[in-house]
């Protein structure tokens, strides 16, 4: 399980997404600093983006469910992504801080992912064809 290098990569993702939700900041005004648990969709999706990517790195027998966890993975990610650049176009005078650059981080550990999946069914499907 370990040893597959997508996992690291579905690690690095469900990691990402942890700290995007509670530690790093995703935007700041001059008056204070915002996190993803300010907004609710934001938080929830950041959420489900933790949960897809800690949930795939478990699925390493069927690759087929694996793969779409993780792209459903990538569409929460992408949801993430557009929550964040609308909080920051509806607050005034918002700059966007390093936590707005973690549903980036997750789309590219879940692509990475998903090719290292797909290169194991190819392995394994070429494999079947010899017996």
């Amino acid at each position: 399980m370990i040893q597959r290098i997508q996992t690291l990569y579905l690690f690095g993702a469900a990691i990402v997404s942890t700290l995007g939700a509670f530690i790093l900041p995703l935007y700041a005004t001059e008056a204070e600093v915002f996190k993803a648990t300010a907004g609710m969709y934001t938080f929830l999706t950041f959420g489900i983006g933790m949960s897809l990517f800690s949930g795939a790195v478990l699925l390493y027998k069927n690759r087929k469910l694996q793969l779409a966890v993780v792209r459903l993975g990538m569409l929460s990610a992408l949801a993430m992504l557009g929550f964040v650049i609308q909080a920051i176009l509806a607050t005034e005078g918002a700059a966007a801080s390093w936590g707005a650059a973690a549903p980036f981080a997750c789309i590219v550990f879940a692509y990475l992912a998903s090719k290292g999946i797909q290169k194991d069914e190819k392995k394994i499907r070429s494999l079947d064809r010899l017996r």
